[in-house]
C-alpha cells in the first residue's frame, strides 16, 4: 500500500483501522472474553450457556447501527475524515458476525484459523488488484472488512449445521444482564485501546505527515505482534483455565514455564526485528523514506517482550473475573499514557516520538506486576 499511495496516505488509512479497532471494541462489548469462558465451563460442567448468545450478537447489532448512522451524518455534512469512515463499515459488520466464542470455548479454533487466513489472503489480493493511486486510499479496509465477513459467514454455516449450537433467542432480560455484566470489561477494554492510540491521534494533528506515516507503520508491527501473542494466548487460554480451576499452584506453575518460553522467543524475535528494520523499511516504503521509518522500527524491537511479559497478567484477570481491578488498572494505566503523551508530543523531538511505546509498554507492564504481587 505504501509503495502505491506513499506513506503519508498510509498513515490516514492505519489511523483509520486504529479507530475502527475501538469503535469494533464497543460493537464487540468484551464477548470476545466473557463468551469462551462460558463455553468452556458449559462442556466441563456440563450446563447449557449458549441460550445467552443471541443477545449478545443483538447488542453487537445495537451499536453497529449507531455507528452506521453517524457515519452517514458526517458524510452527508462532508466532514473531511467521512470517506475513511466509510471505508471502516465492513470490518466493524464483520465483528457483529464474529463467531469467535463459539470457536475458543470448544477449542476447535483450527477451523476459525482457517477461515481467517483465507478471508487475510483474499483480502491481500483485492486490495493488490484494486489500489491503484492515493485516490483509492480509503477503501483499502473496506476490502479487508468484505472479504473478513466473507469468512465469518461460512464459519457460520457451519455453526449452524451443528444442532447442539443453539444460540437461543433474544430477551430484554438477557440484553440487560450483558449489558451490565459486560460494561466493566468493555471500558477496560476501551481504556486499554485508547492508551495505545491516543498518541498516534495526536500525531496527526501535531507531527508532519511523514512522521505519522513512519509511526503508524511501526506502531501496526507492534500490532502485528500482539495479535500473535493474543492467538497464543488464545490457544493456551482452554488450558489455562482448566488449569486454574483445578489448582492456583498448578497454574503458577504453568505460568512460569509459559513466560519462560514468551520471554526466549520475544528477545529472539526483537533482536531479528532490530538488524531487520532496514531491509523492512525498504520493502514497506519503497521511497526515500526509509532512514526514520528503519529508526522508528529498531526503536520499538524491545516492545514485544514487554507486552509478552504482561499477557498472563491479563489472563489471569479475567480467570477470576476480576473485571472492577481490570478496569481500576486500565484507568490508571490510561492517565499515565495521557500524561506520557502531552510529554512526547509537546516536550519530546517528533523524531523520538516512537520511543513513546516502549515507555507506555514498560508502565504497563509494572502496574500490572505489582497488582499481582499485592493481590496475593
Amino acid at each position: 500500500m505504501t509503495s502505491r499511495v506513499g506513506i503519508a496516505a498510509n498513515g490516514y488509512v492505519l489511523t483509520a483501522l486504529s479507530l475502527s479497532g475501538f469503535i469494533g471494541i464497543v460493537i464487540n462489548y468484551a464477548s470476545n472474553q466473557t463468551g469462551p469462558m462460558d463455553v468452556k465451563l458449559s462442556m466441563i460442567d456440563s450446563k447449557e450457556t449458549f441460550s445467552s448468545m443471541a443477545d449478545i450478537f443483538f447488542i453487537r447489532l445495537m451499536f453497529f447501527t449507531l455507528f452506521f448512522l453517524v457515519t452517514l451524518f458526517l458524510y452527508a455534512i462532508n466532514f473531511s475524515f467521512s470517506i475513511f469512515l466509510v471505508g471502516i463499515i465492513p470490518l466493524l459488520f464483520a465483528e457483529v458476525l464474529n463467531p469467535y466464542v463459539f470457536y475458543l470455548g470448544s477449542e476447535k479454533l483450527q477451523y476459525y484459523n482457517i477461515a481467517n487466513l483465507l478471508s487475510r489472503a483474499l483480502s491481500l489480493f483485492m486490495v493488490y488488484q484494486a489500489l491503484i493511486n492515493v485516490g483509492d486510499a480509503p477503501f483499502v479496509n473496506a476490502y479487508v472488512g468484505s472479504a473478513q465477513a466473507l469468512g465469518f459467514i461460512i464459519l457460520w454455516i457451519q455453526l449452524l449445521r451443528n444442532k447442539k449450537n443453539n444460540i437461543g433467542v433474544v430477551t430484554l432480560r438477557g440484553i440487560r444482564v450483558v449489558l451490565k455484566n459486560n460494561l466493566p470489561l468493555t471500558v477496560s477494554n476501551m481504556i486499554v485501546h485508547l492508551q495505545q492510540s491516543i498518541f498516534l491521534f495526536g500525531l496527526g494533528i501535531t507531527a508532519s505527515p511523514l512522521v505519522l506515516g513512519a509511526y503508524a507503520i511501526a506502531d501496526k508491527l507492534i500490532w502485528g505482534t500482539r495479535m500473535i501473542l493474543i492467538a497464543f494466548s488464545n490457544a493456551i487460554y482452554p488450558t489455562a483455565i482448566e488449569t486454574h480451576h483445578k489448582s492456583y499452584q498448578d497454574w503458577i506453575r504453568f505460568r512460569k514455564q509459559i513466560n519462560q518460553v514468551l520471554a526466549i522467543l520475544l528477545i529472539f524475535g526483537g533482536v531479528i526485528l532490530f538488524f531487520m528494520a532496514p531491509i523492512l523499511a525498504n520493502w514497506l516504503t519503497k521511497s526515500s523514506d526509509t532512514v526514520i521509518v528503519t529508526t522508528f522500527i529498531q526503536c520499538v524491537s524491545p516492545v514485544p517482550l514487554v507486552i509478552g511479559l504482561n499477557a498472563l497478567n491479563v489472563m489471569e484477570l479475567l480467570m477470576k473475573n476480576d473485571f472492577t481491578v481490570q478496569l481500576k488498572l486500565s484507568i490508571y494505566v490510561f492517565l499515565f499514557s495521557v500524561v506520557l503523551s502531552l510529554f512526547f508530543l509537546f516536550v519530546v523531538p517528533s523524531s523520538l516520538s516512537i520511543l513513546y511505546l516502549l515507555f507506555l509498554e514498560s508502565i504497563c507492564l509494572i502496574i500490572y506486576e505489582k497488582n499481582r504481587n499485592n493481590s496475593r
